[in-house]
């Protein structure tokens, strides 16, 4: 279960903190020589206060005055790589990798013309996603071995363990550096404010630097929920736009044989997962149907410690102990009775979901389903046999929710150790990745001649045949792959709605997800919610938030099950009920709105 996952992960966050306490501020009494040189630097590193890089350090003076480095914003920014290397080796650069990446970082497009165009060469150092915050935290709680700079922390983690350490003096805050020296992205914070409140950290520091990818609120829906159309030909029906005609269709697709014509009596009607941990709540069919009986609810597993929080006229509100929760159990438990779930839908293991087996057969197997991205579907044949469905309206409202997330999908990405002698050479590479859009798009989503070539109007776009599918340059068969072999990925790129063609075409991969969104009923629902924004907690906050968020979201999706296949009745309702107030849901609300207040200020 989802609850689960975060509780093991935090754990771990927790033991690291306690490691740190206990060793004297380890990565600390290491930093002479890394910040300023000036008294102030020193007098905050003696007091145990972090110091801001306001001026170069030592080794950036020498450089510079040796004519190897060059700060002033023109490129390139190491004007000698051969003698930087030579003099002080090359910079760090730790980097959560991807399993799909068969490039060493190095020899990516994208690295190499980042080196020519900068000068700047990094020493990669790639460490698996799977075991990568149990290692990251171990390093940071020892404090020996820090890289120079971290690339990422894995997905959407940078925000909560910089907050972890930010006593530690283990990271360098980098407001000054994005003031001072990095006029690129203070221009695109300047103009866009809620994304500074959301890059600072308690103590009114931010550190490393932000990853926004703005894709006209891809990210703040779920993915498409679908159904079949073929199937609904064949049964008479056409696609639903109530959850009435919705059930209508799916007790067709029970009762109408063999749809699929493969010989078998294996159609389903409908499946979803329920306890699903994705990052942006789209196979969870639950969730979805909330707001058609008064009061939608929310999830998003890219901000999992704000499950089932709504702002609702400015309070934080748990909508999941809404009434219209207990409506919902009880419509699917209909649904259940009738027979049209599928049964793996109860499974928690994501290999037994059916976006990991179902819908990757090469015969349709279910009516209607939630899923990310209708690229999902891996057969092409069974995939245009699929349509969104429109919002659906029911008995006190319509489907659909807003993610608890934001555009900014990592507030500290490129964070810089204090352990680094050449941090503004960082602020500089990261300010001209963010001063070039199309830098910026190859950066994040794949290099020119992998995912991308130029149209006779000098746009950037993904090649397609004649039925919009993708077409490989390279020996990467689809986005994804050429994607990652072609460049490190998420780091602190930027990427704004007012790039799409004017540098690049909309990307490939996400084209139909957005237009099935907006089928789904997107831009309504973007009007309608409030999410919570993504917060940056304290260390205080972020442990009790350990301790009992996990817990909570468990309870919700234990009784989910239950409710489903054994009803809900006023009993067991309330049970629930006292089950959250038991385990802390009162304190998990205090703790949001606090922070919703303090950033608000």
């Amino acid at each position: 279960m989802k609850g689960k996952k975060i509780l093991s992960m935090l754990t771990c966050m927790t033991l690291a903190v306690s490691l740190l306490s206990g060793c004297g501020g380890n990565a600390a009494n290491t930093t002479s020589g890394t910040k300023s040189t000036g008294s102030n630097a020193a007098s905050s590193a003696k007091s145990g206060s972090t110091a801001t890089a306001d001026d170069l350090t030592a080794e950036e003076k020498e450089a510079v005055e040796a004519g190897i480095i060059n700060l002033d914003g023109t490129l390139p920014i190491v004007k000698d790589p051969k003698a930087f290397e030579e003099k002080y080796g090359k910079i760090s650069m730790l980097l959560v990798n991807s399993a799909d990446r068969v490039v060493a970082p190095g020899e990516l497009a994208m690295v190499k013309k980042w080196a020519e165009d900068t000068g700047v060469e990094f020493d990669w150092q790639p460490i698996p996603g799977e075991g990568a915050q149990e290692k990251i935290n171990l390093m940071l709680a020892s404090g020996d071995d820090l890289p120079d700079v971290f690339w990422n922390f894995g997905d959407g983690k940078s925000g909560n363990i910089v907050v972890q350490y930010a006593d530690q003096d283990i990271f360098l805050p980098t407001e000054n550096l994005i003031n001072n020296y990095m006029p690129n992205v203070k221009k695109i914070l300047d103009d866009h404010p809620k994304y500074w409140t959301e890059i600072k950290a308690p103590d009114g520091h931010t550190y490393g630097f932000p990853y926004i990818e703005e894709m006209y609120g891809l990210v703040l829906t779920g993915g498409p929920f679908l159904i079949n159309k073929t199937w609904l030909d064949k049964v008479g029906k056409k696609v639903p736009t109530t959850v009435d005609e919705w059930v209508d269709c799916l007790k067709a697709f029970r009762d109408g044989g063999d749809l699929n014509g493969n010989g078998k009596a294996d159609e389903i009607p409908m499946a979803s997962w329920f306890g699903a941990d994705d990052t942006f709540g789209s196979y969870n069919m639950f969730y979805r149907f909330t707001g058609a009986f008064g009061q939608a609810d929310s999830y998003c597993g890219g901000n999992a410690y704000a499950d089932h929080l709504r702002l609702i006229d400015g309070k934080v509100t748990f909508t999941a102990m809404d009434p219209a929760f207990k409506d919902t159990a009880a419509f699917f438990n209909e649904l259940n009775k009738e027979k049209l779930i599928w049964n793996g839908s109860f499974e928690s293991d994501s290999s037994a979901a059916y976006q990991s087996s179902l819908i990757k057969e090469d015969v349709a197997r279910i009516g209607s389903f939630g899923t990310w991205t209708d690229q999902e579907i891996t057969n092409l044949d069974v995939h245009d046999e699929y349509v969104a469905i429109p919002r659906l309206k029911g008995a006190k409202g319509m489907t659909g929710f807003e993610n608890n997330f934001s555009e900014l999908q990592d507030s500290s990405d490129t964070a810089i150790t204090t352990t680094c002698k050449f941090p503004h050479v960082i602020a500089r590479f990261v300010d001209y990745m963010a001063g070039d859009p199309a830098i910026a798009i190859q950066s994040n989503w794949g290099a020119e001649g992998y995912n991308y070539k130029k149209d006779d109007k000098g746009i950037l776009r993904t090649p397609l045949d004649d039925k919009g599918r993708y077409v490989a340059q390279t020996e990467y068969t689809n986005f994804g792959e050429a994607r990652v072999n072609s460049t490190p990925c998420r780091g602190s790129m930027i990427v704004l709605n007012d790039y799409y063609e004017k540098v690049a075409g909309y990307a490939y991969d996400a084209v139909q997800l957005l237009e099935n969104q907006k089928v789904n009923g997107k831009e309504d629902i973007m009007k309608e919610y409030e999410s919570i924004p993504r917060v940056l907690m304290t260390t205080e906050e972020l442990s009790r938030l350990a301790q009992i968020q996990p817990t909570i979201s468990d309870i919700v999706d234990r009784y989910i099950n239950q409710w489903i296949t054994g009803g809900v009745t006023d009993d067991n309702w309330n049970a629930y009920l006292e089950e959250l107030k038991n385990a802390g849901v009162e304190e998990l609300v205090n703790i949001y709105q606090t922070a919703v207040d303090r950033t608000s200020k």
